[in-house]
């Protein structure tokens, strides 16, 4: 990776090197276009254009100069207002005057409504008066009548019903053997009665099924699924820390001369809290203390035990599931709180349980015990030796650091365990120990 160059982060970025070698400066790529296999030097002219903003009654809104190339289409709208469907406004020659047409933004209420006539789901379309829209989020288990029900004209003070077709839906429930819960799913199909096989993302991580093969009975049914632990299922991976890590039995008894070679990673197949510490199942009866080791961000998930409360902020939550997708019409209300179970890293992302597979972005709550973190416009500096650099949660960024003696511009500041850290970068925080 030495000697890459990486664009200009817009925000974060003052000044300094990575000590991995990577340079955060802007690049600049020359561009030759070839036309069969004569080259072209001649662009498209860029322009500078007045362009003068009016509402769809012929008030003025504003003035501003805009840049494009002449000839395309002018698609900056002021705040509060929309580009029509329809524009047709494009760039003239160089320092013309154009006016544009704008529609003011509006949100219109969309109900999809069954074969049965019973509402399905709502959800809230925002856009230009007199624009249209593409309906995007059809509820799950649901098809479209017809093509033609996918788009709507916006009108102010109007609410939309949209008929779907709704399938025979039904919920299957995850179950060990002492009838513990483990997770569920939903299933769909035209008709009741009809075959379904269950596919191995639905079924629960680190689990096996019973049988794959289901029956639709009748809508909203339940049916129920025995499923047992799969001790060759890897739930994620770790890399042990700079000192060899002892192992445990599943007791927390210490295993004598059995280590793991420290910096060495290690898939893990299961996690226990054994005495109030976290465990990470290795190897057959072999286990490692949690603190010993750091999750790797990879494409499995990690799920550790989290016995907390969460607060949201001042807008809905949106929730997902364990392969960490959005679940349609399920959110969290603003400033609510809610008990949580377990802590999920996926993919890099860390995610909360709140309930039976349902699982909130870590980002958008806040965790009972730790500060938010708050806008912060300080540039700090680094001090003599070279500071590592952390994820929102604490962990260490690998191959990640500041070089001694450099500038950062930072964005937001919060307080973790007791331990301040500043943000330097998107998902970058430096602790404030490591600063001059």
């Amino acid at each position: 990776m030495e000697g890459l160059i990486l664009k200009k982060s817009t925000s974060l970025l003052f000044s300094g090197l990575l000590v991995s070698g990577m340079v955060l400066g802007a690049t600049v790529t020359s561009t030759t276009v070839h036309a069969d296999n004569t080259a072209t030097t001649q662009a498209t002219a860029n322009v500078t254009n007045n362009v003068a903003y009016y509402d769809q009654d012929g008030n003025f809104i504003l003035n501003k100069d805009e840049q494009g190339t002449e000839g395309s289409p002018i698609t900056f709208a002021p705040d509060g207002y929309a580009i029509p469907t329809n524009n047709k406004a494009v760039f003239g020659g160089s320092a013309a005057t154009v006016r544009v047409t704008v529609n003011k933004m509006i949100s219109v209420k969309v109900n999809y409504v069954d074969q049965n006539g019973k509402l399905v789901n709502s959800e809230v379309v925002n856009g230009g008066v007199g624009n249209t829209a593409k309906l995007t989020d059809l509820p799950a288990g649901c098809n479209w009548v017809n093509d033609a029900e996918q788009t709507i004209t916006l009108v102010q003070g109007k609410e939309y019903n949209v008929p779907v077709n709704k399938k025979v839906f039904n919920t299957v429930i995850f179950k060990t053997s002492d009838n513990t819960e483990v997770g569920r799913t939903e299933i769909f199909s035209d008709k009741v009665g009809d075959a379904y096989n269950l596919t191995s993302s639905q079924i629960p991580a680190g689990y096996k099924a019973d049988t794959t093969s289901l029956t639709l009975q009748t809508d909203n049914n339940t049916q129920f699924v025995t499923v047992t632990k799969d001790a060759d299922a890897a739930t994620g991976t770790v890399t042990v820390n700079d000192q060899p890590a002892q192992l445990y039995t599943i007791y927390g008894n210490t295993i004598t001369g059995r280590t793991l070679k420290a910096n060495s990673p290690w898939k893990i197949f299961d996690t226990k809290v054994i005495k109030g510490k976290t465990y990470y199942k290795v190897a057959t009866n072999e286990w490692v203390e949690a603190s010993a080791v750091t999750v790797n961000n990879d494409t499995t998930n990690t799920v550790t035990p989290f016995t907390n409360t969460v607060k949201t902020g001042s807008t809905l939550s949106r929730l997902y599931n364990k392969e960490g997708k959005e679940l349609s019409g399920r959110a969290l209300g603003p400033n609510t709180s809610w008990k949580t179970a377990n802590k999920m890293i996926l993919n890099g992302k860390t995610y909360y349980q709140v309930a039976t597979d349902e699982w909130v972005d870590a980002s958008t709550v806040t965790v009972n015990g730790e500060t938010p973190a708050e806008p912060s416009n300080n540039v700090v500096t680094i001090n003599s030796q070279i500071a590592s650099l952390y994820t929102k949660d604490g962990k260490v960024v690998t191959g990640r650091a500041l070089r001694p003696g450099t500038q950062w511009k930072t964005a937001n500041k919060m307080t973790l365990n007791g331990e301040t850290y500043y943000q330097v970068a998107t998902t970058e925080w430096v602790k404030a120990s490591s600063l001059a």
